[in-house]
């Protein structure tokens, strides 16, 4: 996985933009079976990662030095709890919604006790120690010549872009004996990591009283009180961008002010429905922890006009003295502030009643974000979980291997089993593509093919993509397009927007997944979008919702030793908000849905989506455009104009499609939740 990406400033958009002053150049299923090589080995494939090349290899790594090591462990019959789950997540079975305590998943589908202790066994009697382990994993250490016994490979060191890295020389092996139990191999130090699915999109805003049509940007210049203004609109068209440029032979209006709870609440019917979420509990899996919440959930609660948490609603587990601070793939805690911010002040803000519980792992690692989602899955200590991070899989050198993924895979289908929903942002990057991958603010640039991110696009969790938001005079729905923003400028301040449409900056992430097309999406999904050389895939996203940088939510935190309210655009925002919504529907059901994509899907003709294309009937005709005033600090590029519905690589269209996956809520939509109790 690649490194954990810290959430883009202002600054950065501009930098971005000036860019376009100068010409710009412009498989099979994931859990992959064992393979046999002798009478008593077997491989785990694609246990040896990528960056593990002979042109990086920096040499043996000595056989008395001590190492460590995780083995993910699998399912005692992973087909009867394939068929369980899908009976259990099935609107149309009879057995829907016979969720499982965690301690009746693990006597049904965890290792047995004897298979443990066989795994146990081998290990121990390779001379490695089994230093500690879960339901999920066990963790060892030794000597590089025990782990090379045990494993089947020797180690050596390798030059990465994160450092220097152990890894095998080659795919590891396990006794055939124990070869059902182990699903994965964890390498001795790699660099796993997620990154974040959001990017700071405005300088700090303060809070605008009621109805007036723009939001004030107020700076001190050297010391003194004077002041610049940002110039943002109430509701899309409100406000024309007076000397700016025409485009597309029309006048443009600046974009409208970032979205607060409130007026995200009414326009997606939570408001109107009267739904807040109140009996669930939200859980927001993310890196690190912030000092200042949830003190600045309240204070941006208390600014937005919302109500702040009540005692003992809002928990969180970060313990700081067990970080891990000082790997190269991860940004530092105070980067992750912004991120935790908007992860819960959108869930709280779409759900003002339900609980939340923010759990932050010890790094932005692989195994430390798989720790911290296991401990709610372990413990059901939440209804859905949100997580607004994403990595690719296909990047050069590849990184993420096929145990990794499985054991993922494994915690989300415990989570189904146990009835918790679980819900990823589908990223920032369009197709993902090396083309996206050129100009866009929140892309991989080590991408080599067009994909669907992951865990996003794993067939248990609920993908959740981004669209851009309008609303009316009067606060309603007006019309939504797809996430995905074409910037131009003018270079100098001067002349015309150049060019036009602009390039490809922002966009909501979806595509095909590398895991077959799982049996809810067949009667949804066209072909045309699922097949690959024959072969049908999952697609995402699932669902959307309102989270475009042009014009994004309001979120409020401590930065630089103030509070401030900033603009946050991302699949980041989306996701915890249909997270949300997701408990406030469970709210008018009565019940928790667990795994939501059946359901989702079998209503996808009931009418409770807004169906979301890039050209929204409502929104005119032509292009759809926009102006964003950054701020004094953008100097010559501090206004730019953003082309709106331009997502790369990926089309909104009629029906389901891979940029808006189903579409976002509807005005039905909690509706048909309280009247199908």
């Amino acid at each position: 996985m690649i490194p954990r990406r810290p959430a883009l400033a202002a600054a950065a958009v501009a930098v971005a933009a000036s860019a376009l002053i100068a010409p710009a150049a412009v498989p099979a299923s994931a859990a992959v079976p064992a393979e046999t090589t002798t009478s008593n080995r077997t491989v785990l494939p694609g246990s040896r990662p990528g960056y593990a090349g002979t042109a990086a290899d920096l040499g043996a790594v000595p056989s008395d030095q001590v190492m460590s090591a995780r083995l993910y462990l699998g399912s005692r019959d992973p087909r009867a709890l394939e068929n369980f789950l899908r009976s259990v997540s099935d609107p149309a079975s009879r057995l829907y919604r016979h969720f499982l305590t965690s301690g009746e998943y693990r006597r049904r589908f965890a290792l047995t006790a004897v298979q443990h202790s066989e795994v146990v066994h081998w290990l121990t009697t390779s001379g490695l120690r089994v230093a500690s382990g879960t339901p999920h994993y066990i963790q060892v250490s030794g000597s590089e010549a025990a782990l090379a016994k045990a494993l089947g490979t020797s180690f050596h060191r390798y030059d990465t872009a994160w450092g220097p890295l152990q890894a095998p020389t080659r795919d590891a092996s396990v006794p055939t004996a124990v070869a059902s139990d182990v699903i994965g191999f964890a390498a001795p130090s790699a660099p796993d990591a997620e990154r974040p699915a959001s990017v700071r999109t405005t300088a700090p805003l303060p809070l605008p009283g009621p109805g007036p049509t723009t939001r004030s940007v107020r700076r001190p210049v050297s010391g003194s009180q004077a002041h610049d203004t940002a110039v943002c609109s109430t509701y899309f068209g409100r406000l024309p961008a007076t000397g700016q440029p025409p485009a597309y032979g029309r006048p443009v209006p600046y974009a409208t002010c970032p979205y607060a709870p409130a007026q995200l609440r009414r326009a997606y019917g939570a408001a109107p429905a009267g739904a807040t979420g109140r009996g669930r509990t939200i859980a927001i899996v993310g890196a690190y922890g912030s000092a200042t919440m949830p003190a600045d959930a309240d204070t941006y609660a208390t600014d937005t006009g919302s109500r702040p948490f009540r005692t003992g609603q809002y928990r969180q587990l970060v313990d700081p003295a067990r970080w891990n601070i000082n790997s190269k793939a991860c940004a530092g805690p105070e980067s992750w502030a912004g991120e935790q911010a908007l992860d819960i002040e959108m869930a709280h803000g779409y759900a003002p009643d339900a609980d939340v519980l923010y759990v932050g792992a010890d790094s932005c690692l692989d195994g430390d974000l798989m720790d911290a989602e296991a401990s709610v899955v372990d413990s059901h200590s939440a209804d859905v979980i949100s997580n607004s991070w994403a990595e690719i899989t296909h990047s050069q050198p590849e990184h993420l291997t096929t145990g990794l993924i499985a054991a993922w895979n494994m915690l989300f289908e415990q989570a189904a089993a146990e009835g918790i929903g679980v819900y990823f942002a589908s990223g920032d990057c369009g197709d993902s593509s090396p083309g996206a991958a050129s100009h866009g603010l929140n892309c991989d640039p080590a991408t080599t093919q067009a994909q669907a991110d992951f865990p996003s696009g794993s067939p248990w969790v609920t993908s959740v993509g981004a669209t851009t938001l309008a609303t009316t005079r009067s606060g309603d729905y007006a019309w939504e397009t797809s996430m995905g923003d074409a910037l131009s400028v003018r270079p100098g301040g001067t002349g015309p927007w150049a060019p036009v449409p602009g390039v490809f900056a922002f966009g909501g992430g979806g595509g095909r997944s590398d895991f077959p097309q799982p049996w809810y999406q067949k009667p949804v999904v066209p072909a045309r979008l699922s097949l690959n050389h024959g072969t049908a895939h999952r697609v995402t996203p699932d669902v959307s919702l309102e989270g475009d940088g042009a014009m994004p939510v309001l979120v409020g935190y401590t930065t630089g030793g103030a509070f401030h309210l900033l603009g946050y655009g991302g699949s980041s925002a989306a996701c915890p908000g249909f997270a949300a919504m997701q408990a406030d529907a469970e709210q008018e059901a009565g019940h928790a849905f667990g795994f939501a994509n059946p359901l989702l899907y079998s209503l996808a003709g009931a009418g409770v989506f807004h169906d979301v294309t890039d050209h929204p009937k409502h929104a005119g005709t032509g292009p759809i455009a926009t102006v964003r005033d950054m701020g004094p600090d953008g100097g010559s590029l501090r206004y730019l104009l953003y082309t709106l519905g331009q997502d790369y690589g990926l089309k909104a269209s009629p029906g389901y499609d891979p940029a808006t996956g189903l579409g976002s809520p509807g005005a039905g939509f909690l509706r048909w939740f309280r009247t199908h109790r």
